[in-house]
């Protein structure tokens, strides 16, 4: 009995030995087989970060034993790793790879030259002028009068003009771009004794003509916006309740010329910067100093078209509206009557200004 107790116990010793055993095994093959990722991984990492160089094979042909083999095994072809070239600004000792980014031109695509005009600018002024020198951007000025043969660097001072004479000016900003000289006439006269017009009007006097004018479109107020989308009729009324009357086509285009018979308020030639004639909308009255004309009357360029009391001669049904509004470019002239208005309706870019015989 004892016997058989102690076979028991050995069987079940050997079987735990037996467990033991096989945990103890299972445990090495784990950590064999981590050790083995682990190594791998890093084999992998190693070779991706290094060159890659490929061993080129060519399989040699059964020779016999006495033959001597050359070796033709082509050289070991080095095929680098692909690096993203580096963009720096100084120039250093640079790799072969470096690719140096030079800063951008500023003046590539800065190719318009500044525009200049005075404040006040030329015409007909009674009394001493003092005006500035206005530009678009920053840049250089020079000016001088016509009688002096030097220039002179403009820096921000008042000119005084105290008779009459002829302002030369001209600009360059840093990128070399230039303005053309341009020229501004100043007619200096003594105020009159007399007022032949009211208020806020000047005073027109070609040959035997004379008559008033409102310096500004209705409501003649310097920065006030002027009064658009409004027929003839309405005009018409607007300007009686001031004792004033609508202007005549030919009143209107000699106060718009001036002295000289000029194509514009400001001379001959096209001005694209010098009123409101390639804008979006209507501006403020005055917005454009350069948009004075030769009896100091603004917009009469552009800005808004202005109804007068002149019927058509092309069609008596409709009245001529001058002076173009303020997207009509170079049409924007003096004298380019249009008559495609019905006076009875009311149109968004045509307003009006008012007219006055002379106080006697």
């Amino acid at each position: 009995m004892a016997s058989s107790t102690k076979l028991k116990q050995k069987k079940k010793r050997g079987k735990h030995l037996l467990l033991v055993l096989a945990i103890l095994i299972l445990l090495l093959l784990l950590l064999v087989g981590l050790w083995f990722l682990f190594i791998r991984q890093d084999a992998v990492e190693t070779i991706e970060s290094a060159d890659i160089i490929v061993d080129t094979i060519v399989p040699q042909p059964d020779t016999p034993k006495d033959t001597v083999i050359k070796d033709t095994t082509p050289t070991q072809k080095i095929i680098p790793k692909k690096v993203p070239p580096k963009v720096i600004e100084k120039r250093d000792t640079l790799p072969k790879d470096t690719i140096v980014v030079e800063p951008p031109d500023p003046c590539e695509k800065d190719t318009i030259p500044p525009w200049v005009y005075p404040d006040p600018s030329g015409g007909l002024h009674y009394g001493t002028v003092s005006l500035y020198l206005i530009a678009s951007k920053s840049c250089e000025i020079q000016w001088k009068f016509d009688h002096e043969d030097s220039w002179k660097q403009y820096n921000n001072e008042k000119i005084t003009i105290e008779k009459t004479v002829t302002l030369s000016f001209k600009a360059k900003d840093s990128c070399d771009n230039r303005m053309d000289v341009r020229h501004e006439r100043y007619e200096i006269k003594q105020p009159e004794l007399s007022k032949f017009c009211p208020k806020g009007m000047a005073h027109i006097k070609i040959g035997t003509t004379q008559f008033c004018i409102d310096r500004y479109e209705w409501p003649n107020k310097k920065d006030a916006r002027p009064m658009s989308h409004i027929s003839i009729y309405h005009a018409m009324d607007s300007c009686f309740t001031r004792k004033k009357r609508l202007c005549t086509s030919d009143e209107w285009g000699l106060a718009c010329a001036g002295a000289y018979s000029w194509k514009y308020p400001y001379g001959d030639q096209y001005e694209p910067k010098a009123c409101a004639t390639r804008d979006s909308t209507v501006l403020p009255s005055g917005k454009k100093a350069e948009c004075r004309g030769y009896f100091g009357i603004f917009d009469m360029s552009g800005n808004l078209a202005e109804w007068t009391s002149t019927k058509s001669k092309k069609n008596p049904k409709f009245f001529n509206v001058m002076g173009g509004f303020w997207d009509s470019g170079p049409q924007s002239t003096c004298f380019s009557p249009r008559y495609s208005y019905f006076p009875r309706n009311r149109h968004n870019p045509v307003g009006f200004r008012c007219c006055k015989d002379v106080n006697k």
